[in-house]
């Protein structure tokens, strides 16, 4: 039997607040983009529209953060399906995955605001490295739930699929990572590789497959 640390729980307290994190990091996004004529927003302009075109910093930085969190909640949403219960080292490690969800809009707007300025190579490794630490300490989830026979996930998955989910997240956390020396090269290019790496999880990933007659029912599949 696997060796768990502290109180082993459900799932659903750990699902909860973790998409509250979500949640409020998504909304606090909009928050950051100050109107033409606001008390923080722009001054002094002769057309609104215009005015309102200037801030496409702002509106790509916005996008491209809603991207990247919506990706990551995604994943999240869909290992609710994968992994079964919670204990003290997980939890810990998905604060720490929390915190660069909400950390993530920083290195994304530093690339943002320096785009096609003499700073973007520097803002771009931080776009990289941003992106990367993300996805190693997803990993770090990953893997803790795969080991000591596989201690927080569900018993009943099929191994063929945990080793098919391993590769995907693994091959993605390795461009990641290898985005960053791209970006210091090529700003433009180590970006593009890391965004769309992220977004590629926009897409749905593959049902969960069992071992033969473990299958949950279909009850179990619609409440969870």
């Amino acid at each position: 039997m696997a060796k768990n640390y502290g109180a082993i729980r459900g799932l659903a307290r750990f699902e909860g607040f973790t998409d509250g994190v979500f949640a409020i990091a998504l909304t606090l996004l909009i928050v950051e983009i100050k109107p033409p004529g606001a008390p923080d927003g722009p001054h002094g302009y002769t057309s609104l529209g215009i005015a309102m075109a200037e801030q496409w910093r702002e509106h790509l930085a916005l996008l491209l953060c809603y991207i990247t969190i919506g990706a990551f909640w995604l994943q999240h949403h869909y290992t609710g399906r994968i992994y079964a219960r919670s204990d003290h080292v997980f939890g810990l490690i998905n604060l720490l995955f929390l915190l660069a969800i909400v950390v993530t809009p920083y290195p994304i707007r530093v690339w943002c605001y320096q785009f096609g300025t003499p700073s973007e190579p520097a803002a771009a490794v931080t776009l990289t490295v941003g992106m990367a630490a993300t996805a190693v300490v997803w990993m770090m989830k990953w893997f803790y739930g795969m080991s000591g026979e596989r201690r927080v996930m569900d018993d009943r998955l099929a191994p063929d699929f945990l080793k098919q989910m391993t590769r995907r997240y693994g091959i993605a956390t390795l461009i990641l990572i290898a985005a960053v020396p791209v970006a210091a090269a090529a700003p433009q290019i180590g970006a593009g590789l890391s965004m769309l790496t992220v977004a590629w999880f926009l897409i749905p990933q593959p049902s969960p497959r069992y071992r033969p007659g473990q299958e949950p029912r279909r009850e179990e599949k619609e409440d969870s």
